[in-house]
């Protein structure tokens, strides 16, 4: 595959080029300590795959640009802004406000005649970090109404834990804390218009995960390559229980895809 040919096969359409770059780019990268391909998966996407991938991305009124939205192993990952900005393609008038509370913070909100009323003081903005995150809030004011979502850590967690991957979330868990927030709101309130994005994120997503696991487990199961190491790793661990042998059943036949 080369980026001349992707084009090609897109057609001259806003956004084709830098999608090209960007899955050249997933081509080439490398993992720093290994030098192996950081993105084996690409390998077995298709031009016309990928071309169609575009296609589904701009259907939505978005573009691939490689940061808020990307293409992961199992399919296409919008990220909170992502979620944010279809909505003002839809509702252009609307007011978002979609942020996390930490536990010095003061929160309170009320809704009166049909308006949200809501104060949100941050007590402490320089520490601001994962373990003090109590919950997040998302708060959506337009033409169709004032509608308020609000999440717990622990509801957070559980998303984290359902997800197929947690290399994402290790490497930037206030994005998905937001995302997760977000994707709740608009999923309650604006299903007509999200279902599909919904859909597609829902990829990363198994619902029958374990999710009373240690993520020690699943992030060491997550960076097993070969399927002698993830037999071994179930070896040393077949004490944990069925829920581990989830995750192991979940990597062996990644791995056995990537064949």
């Amino acid at each position: 595959m080369t980026k001349e040919s992707l084009i090609k096969l897109i057609g001259d359409q806003d956004g084709a080029e830098q999608y090209a770059s960007y899955i050249i780019g997933l081509e080439n990268e490398k993992d720093k300590s290994t030098g192996k391909p950081k993105n084996p998966w690409i390998k077995f996407k298709s031009e016309k795959e990928l071309a169609d991938l575009f296609e589904r991305v701009k259907s939505q009124g978005l573009m691939f640009d490689g940061k808020h939205v990307t293409l992961q192993a199992r399919g296409i990952t919008y990220d909170y802004v992502a979620y944010k900005n279809k909505m003002l393609l839809a509702y252009p008038e609307s007011k978002i406000d979609v942020q996390l509370v930490y536990v010095a913070d003061e929160f309170n909100y009320s809704k009166v005649n049909g308006e949200i009323m809501y104060e949100h003081n941050p007590k402490d903005p320089f520490d601001q970090i994962e373990a003090n995150i109590i919950g997040g809030y998302c708060i959506i004011e337009n033409k169709r109404g004032n509608f308020i979502t609000t999440l717990t850590k622990t509801d957070i967690e559980k998303a984290r834990k359902v997800a197929k991957t947690d290399y994402i979330w290790r490497s930037w868990f206030k994005e998905m804390a937001l995302k997760t927030v977000i994707k709740k709101a608009v999923k309650f309130h604006f299903d007509d218009l999200y279902s599909d994005i919904i859909d597609e994120d829902n990829k990363e997503n198994d619902i029958d995960l374990p999710i009373n696991i240690d993520l020690k487990h699943k992030q060491a199961i997550e960076n097993i390559n070969d399927l002698k190491t993830l037999k071994e790793y179930w070896e040393n661990n077949r004490g944990v229980g069925k829920e581990l042998d989830k995750l192991l059943s979940e990597r062996k036949n990644y791995l056995i895809n990537l064949k």
